[in-house]
């Protein structure tokens, strides 16, 4: 009987063997396959930046408000803001990075109480937390990153802090290239300024010489 013993022995071995080799093909095979979900929902994420972008364009226009995307690229989250009436935006925007400034230059006060007046009406018009089927803030997918975003009031991309693309109650926003990152890959969402219209590059696209602001 010892030699049927013997041959079991083998047998179970080989099928130890078999099962070791599946399990590193398909330990193998899951890697790509979690990039590849993570490459979608990077996607997606994409879309929803750039299905935003088209709402606040129409949120702006119907509204008679001056609304911003708000993207924090330290935090990899973004948010809808608005302000009631129209502004313009800060040429220096290096430096005051959103500043609210009205269309008319400020009178100099005359006195404590009116600068105190003056600073409480500004108060109610600076940018809120706007409620729309957006949601009050959104974060990209763990591995997924703004990998920079150029906006046309800026004087060069910016890859930390916050940055702001503002729509106007005329119906008008602004030029932006917005790069989202997921390991290697990156997608551009192109804006058309006159239309609103979001475009996706599944490409790194450069922003123009011509576009930038001297």
């Amino acid at each position: 009987m010892s030699p049927p013993a013997a041959n079991a022995r083998g047998f179970t071995l080989l099928e130890l063997l078999v099962v070791i080799g599946l399990v590193v093909a398909l330990a193998m095979a899951v890697v790509p396959s979690i990039e590849g979900v993570m490459g979608v929902r990077t996607r997606e994420e994409v879309g929803k930046i750039a299905g935003s972008i088209r709402a606040m364009y129409g949120e702006a226009a119907l509204s008679g408000s001056t609304c911003r995307l708000v993207f924090d690229l330290d935090e990899s989250s973004w948010w809808p803001e608005c302000g009631p009436g129209r502004v313009r935006i800060a040429r220096k925007e290096e430096s005051l990075r959103g500043a609210r400034v009205e269309e008319e230059e400020r009178d100099l006060a005359v006195s404590d109480e009116e600068k105190a007046a003056r600073d409480q009406v500004e108060a109610r018009k600076t940018f809120s937390s706007h409620q729309t089927l957006l949601a009050p803030v959104r974060r990209l997918p763990q591995g997924t990153f703004f990998d920079g975003i150029w906006t046309q009031h800026q004087t060069e991309v910016y890859t930390a802090g916050k940055a702001f693309l503002y729509f106007f109650p005329h119906g008008q926003t602004e030029r932006a290239y917005i790069w989202v990152g997921h390991g290697d890959d990156v997608y551009t969402v192109v804006v058309d300024p006159m239309t609103g219209r979001a475009r996706v590059a599944p490409e790194r696209l450069r922003v123009p010489d011509r576009e930038m602001r001297e």
